[in-house]
């Protein structure tokens, strides 16, 4: 088992790399590639990863704890056994093109991270911060929404059929962009829903 521990490096390229049964503990990477690695039953805790790029990357197995992923590239990475993220950071992250069936989320901030057009059916958001993320074209068919900080995110052409909206904070959405058939709102979310729809609420 590979381990590093406080360890920073700049502009430096893994790619390609089986990384697989890595532990990483408060380490720093700025500007670095981890296209096409391989990450299962690797431990990442108290990392930070600032506008590196893991495009392609198999993120099956990999557990990140308290870790911040700033502006990295996840295009077509793939997730699709567990990949657990616990309370992580992924502000500005794209993950265009990537597919993410087994992405277990435990709470953190995805302000500003790009998820357009990804099936992400039945997958867990409760309580995630997603303030001002594009999720357009997203099918968010039957997730967990509940708790979760929508506002104002991006929805044009979303199938949020079915799933769990209560709770969840909308202002600043527009709905009415979104397919909503089945979903399931309180009343806050009710609100939101007609205003988005033209309605004056007195």
């Amino acid at each position: 088992m590979q381990r590093m521990r406080t360890e920073e490096h700049q502009g430096r390229s893994f790619a390609g790399e089986d990384l697989s049964g890595w532990a990483l503990e408060e380490c720093a990477f700025t500007r670095c590639d981890f296209g096409g690695t391989t990450w299962a039953d690797a431990e990442l805790t108290s990392c930070t990863f600032d506008a590196c790029r893991f495009t392609g990357a198999r993120l099956n197995g990999i557990t990140a704890r308290h870790s911040s992923f700033l502006g990295c590239d996840f295009r077509g990475a793939q997730a699709l056994l567990r990949a657990l993220f616990a309370e992580c950071r992924m502000t500005g992250s794209s993950f265009e093109e990537a597919a993410l069936a087994g992405l277990e989320l435990e709470g953190g901030d995805w302000s500003l991270v790009s998820l357009r057009g990804l099936d992400l059916r039945g997958l867990r958001f409760a309580g995630v911060r997603l303030r001002e993320a594009d999720l357009s074209r997203c099918n968010l068919e039957r997730a967990d929404l509940n708790g979760a900080d929508l506002r104002q995110a991006l929805v044009a052409g979303t199938r949020l059929r079915q799933a769990d909206l209560r709770g969840t904070a909308l202002e600043g959405v527009d709905l009415a962009q979104a397919d909503l058939k089945g979903a399931r709102l309180d009343l806050e979310g009710a609100l939101a829903l007609a205003r988005s729809l033209g309605a004056v609420i007195e």
